[in-house]
């Protein structure tokens, strides 16, 4: 009788935060799976601008860069740009307006020239505010989402009791690993919302738990004690800066950059902040395999003196937390494992989409059924 109980209390659990938590779930999952690619589609939008045509003997100093781009753009502001390893690949510079505008620029290194520019970046910039919640409700949609996304983590959980078979046999383990094509809608709908689900449990409680680490202060703030980082990383990486002396003259930016190169034998790319103005004092530098709009691989994070062009010290709790930053959000947003991560991310992530539909459909067919029974 308890058992019965428990199980009736389980169900219940499921369809009602389920039906409540639905639609936001599916917008998320929505927005998650448009995000996944979205370095590769800014980069295939530009294409023919990822490459120069003739690689000279000596590329512009990134100053130089940055003046080059200033008088072709000059109501645009430069925040930071990706310059390659291969010498035959362009500058990749970020830049926004006073309305936000964001967009990238690719710019030949040889000559100076914007070959192209794009605003895709500004495109997934809304997507991801959509995919928190920020827009367009703000900081009540950012909680509106986290509360979503709670819910959804006991869906998994109440899904797995749901979908665990009372008795194991050949019949039960054939309807719950399998999904009967030629069935009835209704059947077949089950049977995707039961399969997929399962399959899909362990993927989408990496992307759920990583994902509430991300917007959840005291789950981040005890998943950086547990391996060792501190809380609000980025932010302590901005209090690391020398005093500002109006007297000194800022070190040239291409030394930087070959220092890092050099120290970081795997890293193809650079990523080196834009200094708006001459008090800040300190360039912040990454170094990857690959670096995107979220994620890094086998990234790297220095703070540069803009006086001396030398690396700075960050304090290891720092160094701990910007790397577990990185990995919460590259376990996230599939970055751990190139293509195959986003692959494998973008299935969980459509099946994480289609969950809250098949399960409404199976709500709403029995829901159906009784009242056709009372009226009969």
């Amino acid at each position: 009788m308890q058992k019965n109980k428990w199980s009736k209390l389980n169900h219940w659990l499921h369809l009602w935060l389920g039906l409540s938590s639905g639609i936001i779930v599916f917008i998320v999952s929505l927005t998650g799976v448009l995000f996944i690619f979205c370095d590769d589609i800014i980069d295939g939008l530009a294409y023919d601008s990822l490459h120069v045509q003739e690689v000279k003997e000596k590329k512009l100093t990134p100053e130089e860069i940055l003046k080059s781009f200033k008088e072709q753009f000059p109501d645009r502001k430069a925040s930071y740009f990706i310059t390659y390893r291969d010498p035959e690949r362009t500058i990749k510079l970020a830049s926004s307006t006073k309305e936000r505008d964001l967009q990238f620029s690719w710019i030949d290194p040889y000559t100076g020239k914007v070959l192209t520019s794009g605003k895709a970046y500004d495109f997934f910039y809304v997507i991801a505010h959509i995919h928190s919640g920020h827009i367009p409700f703000g900081d009540t949609g950012n909680l509106i989402v986290e509360i979503s996304v709670w819910i959804f983590l006991i869906e998994l959980i109440t899904g797995l009791i749901l979908w665990w078979p009372k008795k194991w046999n050949k019949s039960t383990r054939k309807q719950s690993f399998s999904i009967k094509w030629k069935a009835t809608f209704k059947r077949l709908n089950y049977d995707l919302h039961n399969v997929p689900g399962f399959y899909n449990l362990l993927p989408a409680l990496l992307i759920t738990i990583t994902g509430l680490i991300i917007v959840n202060k005291p789950l981040g703030n005890t998943t950086q004690k547990i391996f060792g980082g501190t809380t609000k990383a980025y932010s302590q990486l901005r209090d690391i800066k020398p005093e500002y002396d109006s007297t000194k003259t800022f070190a040239p930016v291409s030394p930087v950059i070959e220092k890092l190169f050099a120290k970081q034998k795997e890293a193809k790319q650079v990523k080196l902040s834009v200094a708006s103005k001459d008090s800040i004092t300190t360039l912040y530098a990454a170094t990857g395999k690959n670096i995107g709009l979220k994620g890094i691989e086998n990234g790297k994070t220095f703070a540069i003196n803009r006086y001396t062009g030398q690396e700075m010290e960050i304090p290891v709790k720092i160094m701990n937390g910007l790397e577990i930053d990185d990995w919460t959000m590259n376990l996230h947003i599939g970055f751990w494992a190139g293509w195959l991560g986003k692959i494998l991310t973008l299935l969980v992530g459509l099946i994480c989409m289609f969950l809250p539909v098949t399960g409404f459909l199976i709500w709403y067919g029995r829901r159906n059924k009784k009242k056709k029974e009372q009226l009969n």
